[in-house]
This record gives C-alpha cells, structure tokens and sequence, in this order.
C-alpha cells in the first residue's frame, strides 16, 4: 500500500513536468491558425501563463526527491527481507 505513494509521487512529477510542455505546444500551434470571422484573422503571439511555468519547475525539482525516497523505501524494504 505504501509503495502507492512513492509511484503516485514521481508519476504526478512526471505529470507536473509534461503537462505545461503540452500545453505551451498548443498555445503555440493554435497561436499560428488562422482566425476568421469576428474573432479577427492573423497570429497573435503565445505567452504562457505564470502557472505552467510554476508546475514545470514544481515537476523538476520533485521528480529527484520522489525517485530518492523510493529508492530509499526499496533499499529498506530489502533490508527488513534479509
């Protein structure tokens, strides 16, 4: 049950790393198709918000943490089996 935590801890890292990179993709590709209608017609430039930019750097810097402590519960876990 516990090892649960670990795998959930580095796969949102993971999630907290991808998802604003995917989302800057198509902020930045939907910022190049053409507008037409009322909404106007041209490119307008992408800036991607202050959130993705946080989430991103939360993934980076939690992913190493997450993967250290669950080498650090296996480590212990094959110590408690010896």
């Amino acid at each position: 049950m516990i090892t649960i935590r670990y795998k959930l801890y580095i796969f949102f890292s993971i999630v907290c790393i991808l998802m604003p990179i995917a989302a800057t993709i198509y902020g930045i590709w939907d910022s190049k198709q053409p507008k037409v209608g009322p909404i106007g017609n041209g490119p307008y430039p992408f800036e991607p918000p202050l959130s993705f930019i946080f989430c991103f750097i939360t993934g980076v810097v939690n992913l190493p943490v997450a993967i250290i402590r669950y080498r650090k519960y296996k480590q212990g876990e094959n110590k408690d089996k010896d």
